[in-house]
């Protein structure tokens, strides 16, 4: 009788705790749902990971700071009946939902319809609830509690009060300042403020699939990348800020390593904070010999050949801030589908073998800010750049780039590896593709975790040492 009474308490109790955590995260109870009717273990080890307790503790504090999770958003929306986990969408049934050109990014419902598109099917899952890591969280509040709203100064530099750079300061480095925007800028601020979305990351290896109008693959390149945050740094070492990096925001190294007629490339591009100071961009040519000194007219340029990313396209956007060239506008707020960020569990999309479609790819719904950055001046490739903002996150969902004339050009969209126990991202794989020619990029990555501080030096910011490593 004793060993029911405990079974029968056992199971009480974890009904509780499920309760419970499904009242303070409303996915888990979605996604609990949602692993019963369709009984895939990759959903199932998901859950497991959101049911965590230190992310349902997380999950908590960061919506009580915003005031708001994904759900809270989603309930003041009127869905189609049919928009549900579990739903498939592929060429066969596309046409039956009009309403997919509401929710689904134009280019992704044109693959669908096309006979060999990029992507032949989307899968509905259930919407997460995201946030970042504890130091984005109290350093947020920190600047809350004592009222450090910054402004954007004349040099479109982001200044606290006292005039120093938000971004600079180790008090305000890693806060987000602007947790609800009121305009474009504010907005933009924000977004680059998040950053990478960690304070160091590495990618051990990035792989780049090249593709071409008729869906071959033309080239595949490996390379590695690390990156750092300078400053505001709160839980990998060093803590605070990095030596000799008064005027830099964040890093980045790449070094190319495959195919050989690329191989040993190496290039080090750090961000300045102050508006009127150029970025220190550096790249390392095997075939020239030496090492070059970049300007922001060649970080239009894509990256080497093959690739549809441009220099400022890395880090999924690395244009400079500045409100003389460029107009920023927060266009509104709405809902659209997006890939999930469940990398560090298991990779949402699954490729063909051919190594230039994605077979199939799940998404979710999000609520985003919608942010238009137009040139102003008829300088810069893009014409604009529409970015679609998480509400939760303030990372961009996705891009849409046009060309100088103002047609569709390129777009962006990635997957993070983000771990819900703390909060911290790296990348899983992004989707690169350019509506104009057709081709396409299709990067996979695998994030490296372990002893971060201790493995990314120095010496990855000096491009003529990295070139040697």
């Amino acid at each position: 009788m004793q060993m029911i009474i405990k079974a029968l308490f056992a199971v009480m109790l974890f009904a509780v705790v499920s309760m419970t955590q499904a009242e303070t995260n409303r996915a888990i109870a979605h996604w609990t749902n949602f692993v019963q009717s369709m009984g895939h273990e990759r959903h199932a080890k998901w859950l497991d990971a959101i049911s965590d307790e230190r992310a349902v503790a997380l999950a908590k504090r960061w919506k009580q700071l915003r005031g708001y999770d994904a759900y809270d958003i989603l309930a003041n929306y009127s869905l189609p009946k049919e928009l549900q986990p579990g739903l498939t969408i592929n060429k066969q049934n596309v046409e039956e939902y009009p309403w997919l050109s509401e929710y689904l990014p134009r280019a992704y419902l044109n693959s669908l319809r096309a006979d060999q598109g990029f992507v032949r099917q989307i899968s509905i899952v259930p919407t997460n609830t995201y946030y970042m890591n504890e130091g984005v969280l109290k350093a947020t509040l920190a600047i809350q509690g004592k009222g450090l709203t910054p402004l954007t100064d004349d040099n479109s530099t982001l200044v606290n009060p006292d005039g120093s750079a938000t971004l600079l300061n180790d008090q305000t480095a890693s806060a987000i300042p602007y947790l609800h925007p009121k305009n474009g800028l504010e907005l933009n601020w924000s977004f680059i403020a998040h950053g990478v979305g960690s304070e160091t990351l590495i990618f051990d290896p990035m792989v780049s699939n090249s593709c071409d109008a008729e869906g071959h693959l033309d080239v595949q390149y490996t390379g590695f990348i690390w990156w750092q945050k300078f400053h505001g740094r709160q839980r990998i070492e060093p803590l605070g800020s990095v030596d000799d990096k008064e005027k830099f925001i964040e890093g980045g190294a790449l070094l190319v390593v495959s195919p050989n007629d690329v191989s040993g490339i190496a290039a080090v591009r750090q961000r300045t904070a102050r508006g009127h100071d150029k970025d220190s961009f550096r790249i390392f040519i095997p075939s020239m010999r030496r090492t070059r000194t970049l300007s922001g007219n060649d970080a239009q340029d894509p990256m080497y050949y093959g690739l549809e990313v441009t220099w400022d396209d890395w880090r999924a956007y690395w244009g400079k801030t500045d409100r003389e060239t460029c107009e920023y506008r927060l266009l509104g707020e709405k809902l659209i589908l997006a890939s999930p960020e469940t990398g560090y569990v298991y990779r949402s999309a699954t490729m063909d073998e051919g190594q230039c479609a994605w077979l199939d790819m799940e998404m979710e719904l999000r609520p985003v800010w919608v942010l238009e950055i137009e040139d102003k001046k008829g300088r810069y490739q893009y014409k604009k750049r529409t970015i679609y903002i998480d509400q939760e996150l303030y990372y961009a969902q996705y891009q849409e780039m046009s060309d100088k004339r103002g047609e569709p050009y390129r777009t962006w969209d990635d997957s993070r590896s983000w771990r819900p126990f703390d909060g911290d991202a790296q990348w899983d794989h992004i989707t690169v593709y350019n509506e104009f020619n057709k081709r396409l990029n299709l990067i996979t990555i695998t994030p490296d975790w372990e002893n971060r501080g201790g493995k990314v030096t120095e010496e990855y910011f000096d491009v003529d040492q990295l070139r040697d490593m």
